[in-house]
């Protein structure tokens, strides 16, 4: 469940304590699910942080491994929206006439996982 909260969480920052880490994961999986109110407290993550909370099905517990998931998911898919933007301008460069169809494709589906067109 470490792991989970920690991708949640994000990076630390130089001046962050591990109180004020912990604290931002509420409004992080607030934001990942999408709900209006936050679902997990900030002492609910910390009962998971520090092994007071051992049941895996706690509610907690689940939406934390849930936005962790999103989270991951959400970065795996920029990291490839590059990779599909930088294949399709090298393909540009050396064959712009011959793949003009793929090229377009390839930029659709980059913009499509960057999340930079909701169409």
């Amino acid at each position: 469940m470490r792991n989970e909260i920690a991708v949640v969480a994000g990076p630390k920052e130089w001046g962050d304590t591990r109180g004020s880490w912990l604290a931002r994961v509420p409004g992080a999986v607030r934001r990942a699910l999408g709900t209006k109110r936050e679902t997990v407290s900030h002492r609910a993550v910390r009962g998971l942080w520090y092994g007071e909370i051992t049941d895996l099905d706690h509610h907690a517990a689940r939406d934390v491994r849930r936005a962790a998931e999103i989270i991951k998911a959400r970065k795996e898919a920029a990291k490839l929206a590059t990779t599909f933007q930088t294949v399709a301008e090298k393909m540009r460069a050396a064959h712009h006439t011959d793949f003009s169809s793929d090229i377009a494709r390839l930029e659709r589906v980059a913009r499509l996982l960057g999340g930079g067109d909701r169409a």
